[in-house]
C-alpha cells in the first residue's frame, strides 16, 4: 500500500517584459501524443463557474488542445462547495487516482518532496529533458539563464526534484493590490499623490473637514493581519510577516518600525481618520463607503477599480480613483517592503505514478509552455478571442470585443469573458503576460495601478522570503504554533489601534508572542530559508 500523508493548510523576483508571445513561451517543437486518453482532477477556477463553466471540457482552450496534441482530457472536478484541500485529500484516498492532478503542493504536509515519497506524484528529474524540452528551458536553459535559474529553484523541493509543471510568471508585474484614493479630490485640493505619512495625514485631514466621515476604510483584517495587506507600515521602513534582511528572516512586528506602524494606526484610529469597521468590514461595505462618499482612499485590488470608478461616477461625474504609491519613509523615497508574487508558485500539474503513459503526459503538459500553446491558453484562437496588432510599432495580442465586451459572451465581466474560453493566469503555464494585463486591466487608472504599485518591486525584492520548503515535522510544528499564537498577536494589534489598549502594551504582546511560539516559528523559517 502507498503511504499517505494528511494533507493540511498551513522571492525574489527577475522578470523581462515580453513583447511579443514568442519570447515567452517557448520555440520547441510540439510532440503529438499518439490520441491518448488521460484523466486530470482540479478545481474548477471561480471565474469559470461565475461564466457558467461546469467542466473544463468546454474550454475553447481545451478543445483546441485537444486538435493540436491528439490527447483527450477527462477533467475530474470536485462537487461546488467543497474546499481544494478537503477535495484533494478524498481524491488521493481512493482507490483509483487520476492520471493528472492540478494541485498547490506546498499545502501537502511535509511539501511537494513529501508527495514524491509518499509516492503521490512522480519525480520528473529524468523526463523533462527528452519529453518536455518546453518546460526544460525555463528551468535549466536559456531561459531558465536568463532569469537567474529562479523558476527552477523555485519549481523544485530542497533535494532539487521536479514534481510537477508550475505556474510561472514572466513580465514584470508582481503587486496586484495597494491603496487607492479620490483623484478628483486631490486635484480639487491642490495636494500631490501622497507619499509619506505626513502626506497621508495630510491627506485624511483635509478629506475629514470636507465632509468625508471616515477617511481610510478597509476590509477585514487589512490594518491588522499580520500576513498580508501591505499599507502603511513600508512609511516606517518595516515589512510584514517574514521576510528577509541581510540573509536573515526577521517577523513584521517584533522590528522597530512596527511599533511605530501601530502607534499611528492608532493616532489616525482616535482623530476619526480610520474606519473602525476595518475589522468586519467586507468588499461590499468598502465598496459603499467609497462611492458614496463616506471615505476617501481604500485598499484594494486592480481589478475593482473598473467597477468602484464606474459606479462613482453614477453619483459624482467627476469621480476618479488613483493608485498611490506605498508609502516610503521620506519624500522622494521608495518603500522599500511589499509583499510581492514570486516567478513560480507551488500550484503545479502532477503526474501520478497510476498514470499509464508518463511520458505521453508530460508530453502534453509541456504544450502549454512552447510558443503554440501558451498563446493559446492565454489568448485562444486568433479571429475569435483575439488579433494580431501593431501598436506603437510593436505586435501585440489584443483581445477582440468577445472578450472585451462581456456581452458578447453572455457574461457580466471581462475576467467572466476570458475565463469562459482560457485559463490566462493563475494557473499551470505562463502567467501575467503583459499584453493579457493590458486586456485584463482596460482602464487607464487601472493601467496606472499597475505601474504606481510596481514602482518598488526592484527594491522590495531584495526582502520577499520565497516559497519555502518544509519538512513534515516543521510544516506540523509550524502550523500548530501559528495557531496558537497569531490570532492572540492579532487581537492585541487590533485593540490597540481600535484604542482599546494603550501602545504601551505592545511590548508586553510581543514577549508573549515569542515565548509561545514565535520565537520557534522563526528558527523553522530560517531553516528552510538556508536550505532555500
Amino acid at each position: 500500500m502507498k503511504k499517505l500523508s494528511k494533507i493540511i493548510a498551513l522571492v525574489a523576483v527577475f522578470a523581462l517584459i515580453c513583447t511579443a508571445f514568442a519570447a515567452c513561451g517557448g520555440n520547441k517543437d510540439v510532440a503529438k501524443t499518439d490520441g491518448k486518453s488521460f484523466s486530470y482532477w482540479t478545481v474548477l477556477d471561480n471565474n469559470s463557474m461565475r461564466a457558467g463553466i461546469k467542466s473544463y471540457n468546454d474550454l475553447l482552450l481545451y478543445q483546441e488542445m485537444e486538435k493540436a496534441t491528439g490527447v483527450h482530457i477527462d477533467f475530474l472536478h470536485p462537487i461546488e462547495g467543497s474546499t481544494g484541500n478537503e477535495a484533494f485529500m478524498t481524491m488521493i484516498s481512493s482507490s483509483e487516482r487520476p492520471d493528472m492532478m492540478e494541485y498547490n503542493w506546498a499545502n501537502y504536509t511535509g511539501g511537494a518532496q513529501q508527495a514524491i515519497d509518499d509516492e503521490v506524484v512522480v519525480c520528473l528529474n529524468d523526463y523533462l529533458k527528452n519529453y518536455a524540452p518546453n518546460y526544460y528551458d525555463y528551468m535549466e536553459g536559456d531561459k531558465g539563464e536568463e532569469h537567474n535559474f529562479l523558476y527552477k529553484l523555485q519549481s523544485t523541493t530542497d533535494d532539487g526534484s521536479y514534481y510537477g509543471f508550475n505556474s510561472l510568471s514572466i513580465g514584470t508585474t508582481r503587486i496586484f493590490q495597494g491603496i487607492y484614493a479620490r483623484g478628483d479630490k486631490l486635484s480639487q485640493w491642490g495636494m500631490e499623490l501622497p507619499e509619506t505619512i505626513d502626506d497621508w495625514t495630510a491627506a485624511f485631514a483635509k478629506a475629514k473637514a470636507d465632509g468625508f466621515e471616515k477617511p481610510f476604510t478597509a476590509q477585514n483584517g487589512v490594518l491588522s493581519n499580520l500576513f498580508a495587506n501591505y499599507t502603511f507600515s513600508t512609511g516606517f521602513d518595516v515589512g510584514k510577516s517574514f521576510y528577509v534582511e541581510d540573509g536573515k528572516v526577521v517577523f513584521g512586528p517584533f522590528e522597530k518600525g512596527y511599533k511605530e506602524y501601530v502607534a499611528q494606526m492608532a493616532e489616525w484610529t482616535r482623530l476619526g481618520y480610520v474606519d473602525t469597521g476595518f475589522v468586519t468590514n467586507d468588499a461590499d461595505t468598502v465598496k459603499g463607503n467609497i462611492t458614496n462618499g463616506t471615505s476617501f482612499a481604500a485598499w484594494g485590488y486592480i481589478s475593482a477599480l473598473s467597477e468602484l470608478e464606474t459606479a462613482g461616477k453614477t453619483q459624482n461625474p467627476d469621480f476618479t480613483l488613483v493608485a498611490c504609491p506605498f508609502p516610503a519613509p521620506e519624500k522622494g523615497g521608495v518603500a522599500s517592503y511589499n509583499g510581492i508574487a514570486s516567478e513560480a508558485t507551488s500550484l503545479a500539474i502532477g503526474i501520478s505514478p497510476e498514470c499509464g503513459n508518463v511520458e505521453a503526459a508530460i508530453k502534453w503538459c509541456d504544450y502549454i509552455y512552447s510558443e503554440e500553446g501558451s498563446t493559446l491558453r492565454t489568448f485562444g484562437v486568433e479571429g475569435n478571442t483575439y488579433t494580431i496588432e501593431d501598436v506603437d510599432g510593436e505586435k501585440h495580442f489584443v483581445y477582440t470585443d468577445k472578450i472585451m465586451i462581456p456581452e458578447n459572451s453572455g457574461v457580466e465581466s471581462i475576467s467572466e469573458a476570458l475565463y469562459k474560453h482560457m485559463l490566462p493566469a493563475n494557473h499551470p503555464g505562463l502567467n501575467q503576460h503583459p499584453d493579457y494585463l493590458a486586456g485584463y486591466y482596460p482602464l487607464d487608472n487601472q493601467k496606472d495601478a499597475v505601474k504606481v504599485w510596481n514602482s518598488n518591486v526592484e527594491v522590495a525584492r531584495e526582502h520577499v522570503l520565497p516559497i519555502l520548503s518544509y519538512t513534515e515535522e516543521e510544516s506540523r510544528e509550524r502550523t500548530d504554533l501559528l495557531e496558537v499564537v497569531q490570532d492572540e498577536l492579532e487581537v492585541a494589534i487590533t485593540d490597540i489601534i481600535l484604542g482599546k489598549k494603550d501602545i504601551s502594551t505592545y511590548d508586553d504582546a510581543m514577549k508573549k508572542a515569542k515565548d509561545n511560539g514565535y520565537t520557534r516559528v522563526l528558527e523553522i523559517v530560517q531553516a528552510a530559508y538556508d536550505r532555500y
